[in-house]
């Protein structure tokens, strides 16, 4: 399970405990918080005048309300958010992912600004900073299709997760950051015309897309003219330009390199502040939790960030112990059955199942929980029952009819087919891709997604799909490969697939299988 990590040493302090969750649903996010309710609310409205800028400065078309919100839990310390993490970690101040639970994010109730040294005045990478970062990767993997350059994606995410706005409503926009300032006083400056001209099958510039990503961004959106030409360029790769072909709106690139290089050797830039009369953000309802949601939403965060494998069963032991008490309450039904299935306890998974299913045969969570474990057995058991697999599949049908954006519903009922060796139909592969783009930097929907369309014969579709979390991703040596999956394979986690091969390498293997195809083709014959 990839996530994003938000490093900061020692800037954060321990805060004060506090009581009972706190839970606030606004329009796109769904918060949780052990502090005051005002507090959280205030949170959440923050939240949802940062997506309202960041839609301003993309001319992004966004709903007013998605159906799958970003579920934000506000721990107490920095301490607290690593003992949600699956595995023993150090100086993380909160993290993010996107999973088939959702997209959600786990940080501490705490923003830093380190101290200015006197020459340099400006920001670290504060836990606002970074989830703000973040955010921004959801929100341009959500509106944005198109599979964009890393030194774009990672430097506008910096420049736009730097933005203050007060309680006036005022965003200051371009601020220094600290961080990647001193990165680009001491890496080795990568040429922009590499840098801009990524070609998965060569070595990534590596931590140059961050630091130089940020710098090149930042002096682009300096001036009207940079701004005109950032736009042509993305214009450009969003209409099917190749990355080497966007770079002619630039003219001389280097020349710009020259600019940007020099650029990034100040010590301030130039920010910009701007009010917004009404950032309406919208309903905020905020309730306090009930007893049963209270007492297992550590249960829930932990499903959605990793249990480990080693750990598993003793996991599904305390869910069993805390969900007791509350044994007709649906939220703890359908948190002790989904930590019973992730532990591998098939049977007692659906009994629970069958239980809920007594008193409530059209709960589209129940169905969804049958069906899904009996395909499972079904899998194990590599039944060729075809009124087995139908009877499953069945239920699955009927769950994603009454809750058609659950993406873990549209996934099992495409493995209904899958799994039983079949080539899911085009109802199935349909559900599949609205999945999709419903939690769009989920990596193994998005995966099973460029399979599909490969499985098919439609290589550019798989491209264009698997494209956009393919690029970035660091190249390894064989050491470090070796090393990364002993620590792997040490701290697996419960349900991970980790013989998948990488975004990176299924984008490689499918460009090769399109030149191959495109070097069979027989070639025109010459106008006449």
């Amino acid at each position: 399970m990839f996530r994003h990590m938000l490093i900061l040493l020692a800037l954060l302090t321990p805060m004060t405990a506090q009581a009972e969750w706190t839970r606030a649903e606004s329009r796109n996010f769904i918060a949780y918080s052990e502090g005051s309710a005002d507090d959280l609310k205030k949170r959440v409205a923050d939240l949802e005048k940062f997506g309202l800028i960041l839609q301003a400065l993309t001319g992004a078309k966004r709903p007013r309300e998605v159906p799958v919100k970003i579920t934000v839990y506000f721990m107490r310390t920095t301490e607290e958010v690593q003992e949600t993490l699956p595995f023993p970690t150090y100086g993380v101040a909160g993290y993010y992912n996107t999973t088939m639970r959702g997209p959600f994010t786990v940080m501490p109730r705490i923003s830093a600004r380190a101290p200015s040294d006197g020459r340099q005045r400006g920001l670290t990478l504060s836990a606002k900073a970074i989830l703000q970062h973040e955010l921004t990767h959801h929100f341009t993997f959500q509106y944005f299709t198109t599979a964009y350059p890393a030194w774009y994606t990672e430097g506008f995410a910096d420049y736009a997760g730097a933005i203050e706005i007060d309680d006036a409503n005022v965003v200051k926009l371009g601020l220094f950051l600290q961080d990647r300032a001193a990165s680009l006083r001491t890496a080795e400056w990568v040429p922009l015309r590499q840098l801009m001209n990524p070609d998965p099958r060569k070595p990534s510039p590596g931590f140059a897309v961050y630091s130089q990503g940020w710098i090149t961004v930042h002096y682009l959106n300096s001036t009207p003219e940079g701004r005109k030409m950032l736009n042509a360029y993305l214009t450009a790769i969003s209409r099917g330009a190749t990355f080497g072909d966007a770079l002619k709106v630039f003219g001389d690139i280097d020349a710009l390199d020259r600019e940007v290089r020099a650029y990034s050797r100040r010590s301030t830039l130039d920010a910009t502040a701007i009010r917004y009369e009404n950032l309406d953000v919208g309903p905020i309802d905020v309730r306090p939790l009930s007893p049963a949601e209270d007492a297992l939403l550590p249960i829930q965060i932990s499903l959605s960030s990793g249990v480990a494998a080693k750990r598993v069963q003793s996991f599904a032991d305390r869910v069993r112990d805390l969900a007791r008490p509350y044994p007709d309450d649906p939220y703890a039904r359908r948190i002790l059955i989904d930590a019973e299935y992730l532990a591998g306890n098939d049977a007692a998974a659906v009994a629970l199942a069958d239980r809920w299913l007594a008193t409530q045969p059209a709960d589209p969570w129940a169905n969804y929980f049958k069906g899904e474990i009996e395909t499972a057995i079904l899998t194990k058991a590599k039944s060729t029952d075809d009124a087995a697999w139908a009877a499953a599949r069945a239920r699955i049908a009927a769950a994603m009819k009454a809750i058609p954006t659950e993406p873990r519903f549209a996934r099992a009922y495409y493995e209904s087919y899958s799994r039983r060796g079949m080539l899911p139909p085009a109802t199935a592969q349909n559900a599949l891709v609205e999945a999709m783009f419903l939690i769009p930097r989920e990596g193994t929907l998005r995966y099973m997604v460029a399979a599909d369309f490969e499985q098919r014969g439609m290589i550019d579709e798989a491209i264009a799909t698997i494209g956009p979390l393919a690029f970035g991703i660091a190249d390894e040596t064989d050491r470090e490969k070796r090393q990364r999956e002993r620590v792997q394979e040490q701290y697996r986690e419960a349900g991970d697939d980790t013989d998948r091969e990488t975004p990176r390498e299924m984008l490689v293997r499918l460009l090769a299988k399109k030149d191959a195809a495109d070097g069979a083709k027989p070639a025109k014959p010459a106008a006449q």
